[in-house]
């Protein structure tokens, strides 16, 4: 009876490992999401100042903003690989997916400026930013 209580006990610990395990595989790309859309949010804040500067035209406003898209992806990435230190591209495709959720969600809610690249544009420059910047952060040295 005893040998049967301890096997369940072992099933129990094994399903909390598993059940920690995926949740440090989904929070630490949306983790990584949060500090890139930072990023991003610092991008934008700089080429809004050269904007005021420089006399844009629309299309600059698309690019600028979708160069930022490219650079806070890569960062999340990078960050999401480095934390984990394995599976980088999983890593990394996951954090251009909370990425794009986050950036689809707010530009429905508030506006629909610089939609000159498409939003398969935008995500395929998403997931692929992000998930080189997932293989560079895993296969880079460790500080």
């Amino acid at each position: 009876m005893a040998m049967l209580f301890d096997s369940e006990e072992r099933k129990m610990k094994l399903r909390g490992i598993k059940d920690l395990r995926t949740f440090r595989t989904v929070s630490e790309p949306l983790f990584s999401a949060v500090i890139a859309f930072g990023i991003m949010l610092l991008i934008i804040g700089g080429f809004a100042f050269i904007i005021t500067k420089i006399d844009a035209q629309d299309f600059m406003l698309s690019v600028m903003s979708t160069a930022a898209l490219a650079v806070g992806a890569y960062a999340g990435g990078y960050i999401s690989g480095k934390r984990r230190r394995r599976n980088g591209l999983l890593m990394g495709v996951l954090c251009g997916v909370f990425i794009f959720l986050i950036i689809v969600v707010l530009s429905a809610l508030f506006t629909k400026a610089a939609e000159s690249f498409s939003v398969p544009t935008k995500l395929v420059i998403t997931l692929v930013c992000a998930a080189a910047g997932g293989v560079v952060g895993v296969n880079s040295k460790r500080n």
